[in-house]
C-alpha cells in the first residue's frame, strides 16, 4: 500500500490508495478521488488551518504523487531532508528545540541531490566530523504559515550512523539546546514531547 500523511497544524490529511491500517473515519472524511474530484472539490479546506477533523483522500484509480501536486497548488512547495541517526548501542540521536524534542534535517539547497542536503544538515546541526549515511527511509509532510506564505515541506528521511564518541556541537543559532542519544526503551516517552510528524515517522520505520 502507498501512502502519505500530510500534518497540518491541528489535523493531518491520509492519501492513500487503499483503507489506511489502525485509521477509522466516518464517511464524510472519506474523499474518494478521481478525476472529476480532483478538478472541483475545494481541498484547500482539508488544510485551513483551523480544521480540526482529520480527512482520507482515497486513490484506488490515481497516481498518489499527482494527487498530492493538484490538491496543494496554493501551497509552496519546500523541500528538505534529514537522519534517523543511531549510534553503535542503537540510541536514537534526539535534538531539543523551540520546546520540542526533533530530528535534525533542513532545507535543500540548489546544486545538492537530497542525500548530500540529509547529510550537510545533519552535520551542520550536530556538529560531527563522522557520519554515515545508509538506506533512504521515507519522507514526511507538514504544512505551516511562513512570512505570511502557506508552505508545504516534504522531508526525506535517511538511516544514519554515528559512533557515540563522537563530539555533539548543538548548532545553536538555529534554536538547538540540547543533543541527546536516547535509548530504545525511553524512545516513547520522548516522542510524547515530540511533533506528530515526528512520532508517525517513527510508527512507520520501527
Amino acid at each position: 500500500m502507498q501512502n502519505y500523511t500530510i500534518f497540518n497544524k491541528n489535523n493531518k490529511v491520509f492519501i492513500a490508495n487503499s483503507p489506511v491500517k489502525d485509521e477509522i473515519f466516518s464517511q464524510d472524511r472519506i474523499i474518494h478521488c478521481n478525476s472529476e474530484i480532483l478538478n472541483t472539490y475545494d481541498f484547500s479546506s482539508l488544510f485551513d488551518e483551523t480544521q480540526m477533523n482529520d480527512y482520507l483522500i482515497l486513490c484506488e484509480n490515481e497516481d498518489i504523487d499527482t494527487v498530492i501536486k493538484k490538491i496543494t497548488p496554493f501551497l509552496y512547495f519546500v523541500n528538505a531532508a534529514g537522519g534517523v541517526v543511531r549510534n553503535e548501542y542503537g540510541d536514537y540521536l534526539f535534538m531539543y528545540r523551540n520546546g520540542f524534542w526533533d530530528l535534525p534535517k533542513g532545507h535543500h539547497e540548489e546544486g545538492e541531490t537530497i542525500r548530500q542536503t540529509a547529510q550537510r544538515e545533519v552535520l551542520e546541526e550536530c556538529g560531527m566530523k563522522q557520519l554515515e549515511v545508509k538506506e533512504y527511509l521515507t519522507s514526511s509532510f507538514h504544512t505551516y504559515t511562513m512570512k505570511g506564505r502557506r508552505e508545504i515541506k516534504q522531508t526525506y528521511w535517511y538511516d544514519m550512523f554515528c559512533r557515540s564518541s563522537e563530539k555533539l556541537i548543538p548548532q545553536k543559532e538555529e534554536g538547538i539546546r540540547r543533543l541527546v542519544w536516547i535509548k530504545e526503551k525511553d524512545l516513547n516517552k520522548i516522542l510524547q514531547h515530540s511533533y506528530p510528524n515526528i512520532q508517525y515517522l517513527f510508527k512507520c520505520i520501527k
